[in-house]
């Protein structure tokens, strides 16, 4: 395993063990060999994992079901775990609104989703799009001769970090933690030099661009996050969530217009639904 592996799986291990109650339930999605389960398992933690495909080197000390696809659903109940992990996953899928939603279900109120992903975010990836229109990934993009069923081996899916606290918000989680892990010194002299300019673009750009989230908390969650450290310089991203028992919101601000086309969208599924109903 290498020095990069093994940071982010003591990372992730320090952070699940953080967020969970003593003797609490931890669930792995995609949890692989089941090396942070293992470790967590002898913390004194209950653990379960999942695996589409199962690993010849798997521990025995503990049950991980095979064949479970979290974008067909998780075999588990309702609440069924005080946290719930999946660890350089996301990347692959292509609805992460579907994942995101299924690792809420499984997860009890009050407890946390723990989510770790390449952050495609950071300086070098941000300049590295901004001259050749790719992001700077932790493999190669795919090549357009790989068949569909084997896509999900590839980087496809970047994690847009705005559109993903966006979709934490929607199903019941609220952020909980923001951190990252393995940093490299280019990083941080990029950091240095362009730092104060994107801390002042991104201001602005929510202050006075983003007329939806001007004057909100989440436009200052989502400053904080971009502007960080560890938004900017990690080389993977920490995003835990944690459930929400109520889904109210503390916002005064008047609600967010949707879009006249969808309106008129809404109310034609409405009268669908009524005459089929008839």
């Amino acid at each position: 395993m290498s020095k990069s592996s093994d940071t982010r799986e003591a990372r992730a291990v320090e952070i699940a063990a953080r967020h969970t109650p003593d003797a609490g339930r931890i669930l792995e999605v995609s949890c692989g060999s089941g090396n942070e389960l293992l470790r967590l398992q002898q913390a004194g933690y209950e653990v379960a994992g999942t695996n589409y495909t199962k690993y010849k080197d798997e521990p025995s000390a503990f049950e991980i079901q095979h064949g479970v696809d979290l974008l067909q659903g998780l075999p588990f109940e309702d609440a069924s775990f005080d946290t719930v992990v999946l660890l350089d996953v996301i990347e692959h899928l292509a609805n992460h609104d579907r994942a995101i939603s299924e690792l809420t279900r499984v997860c009890k109120p009050g407890g946390h989703v723990i989510l770790m992903t390449p952050n495609m975010m950071k300086i070098a990836s941000r300049v590295e799009f901004l001259l050749t229109g790719f992001f700077k990934s932790k493999r190669a993009f795919i090549g357009f001769d790989v068949p569909r069923e084997s896509a999900f081996a590839f980087h496809n899916y970047p994690v847009h970090l705005p559109v993903l606290l966006y979709q934490l918000h929607a199903v019941g989680l609220s952020l909980a933690e923001f951190t990252a892990s393995v940093y490299k010194k280019k990083s941080f002299a990029f950091y240095v030099v362009l730092w104060p300019m994107i801390a002042m673009a991104t201001w602005l750009k929510l202050r006075f661009g983003e007329k939806n989230l001007k004057g909100t908390a989440h436009a200052a969650e989502i400053r904080q996050c971009l502007t960080s450290v560890a938004g900017l310089c990690g080389e993977f991203l920490f995003i835990v969530g944690r459930k929400d028992e109520s889904r109210t919101s503390s916002s005064s601000r008047v609600p967010t217009a949707l879009p006249k086309w969808s309106m008129k969208w809404r109310e034609k599924e409405s009268a669908n639904r009524e005459v089929g109903n008839l």
